[in-house]
This record gives structure tokens, sequence and C-alpha cells, in this order.
């Protein structure tokens, strides 16, 4: 009689174990989507940020160069003897002072 009733104890255990498994793998499942929402979450959030600043550092860019060809429609004569003479400079740098 005791066989039997360890018989019935193993029974129920192997069944209490599978029960815990399936419960495991359920929570398992659950934990990896909730992993795979936040991923996708701050994955659109950093790219919107990147966006974000390359917009605003494109407008500064833009605000930068209108700067400098108002500057050189003001000087044009300056403008001219400026990018002769850097000209010229990048000229013996590159060149070596060949002559």
């Amino acid at each position: 009689m005791s066989d039997m009733g360890s018989g019935m104890n193993s029974a129920s255990d192997v069944d209490q174990l599978r029960s815990e498994l399936r419960n495991l793998r359920e929570d398992f499942t659950r934990i990896a989507d909730i992993l795979k929402d936040s991923a996708k979450t701050r994955g659109a959030e950093a790219a919107d940020r990147i966006r974000e600043q390359a917009e605003r550092r494109w407008s500064d860019a833009k605000t930068t160069a209108q700067s400098v060809m108002d500057e050189l429609e003001d000087r044009p004569v300056g403008t001219a003897i400026a990018v002769f003479a850097a000209g010229l400079l990048f000229g013996l740098i590159l060149g070596g002072g060949r002559r």
C-alpha cells in the first residue's frame, strides 16, 4: 500500500511541476514582450531626439551661412582681398614654396 501512496504523490508532484513550468513559460513570454516593447519605445525616442538635434544643427548652419553671405554682400572688396590672401596662403603652404 505504501507503494501505491507514493505513486500517487509522485504523479501529483509531476502534475504540479508541469503546471509550474507552464506558468514560468507564460511569465517569460510576458517579460520578453515587455522588453521588446520597451526597446521599441526607447528606439523611437532616440530617433526623435536625433532628428530634433539634426534639425537644430541644420537651422544653425543655415543661419550662419546666411550671415556670411550678408557679410560678403556688404563688403565685396574686403571679401575679395581676404579670399585672395587665403588662396595665396594655401598655395604657399600646399605648394611647399616651390618656384
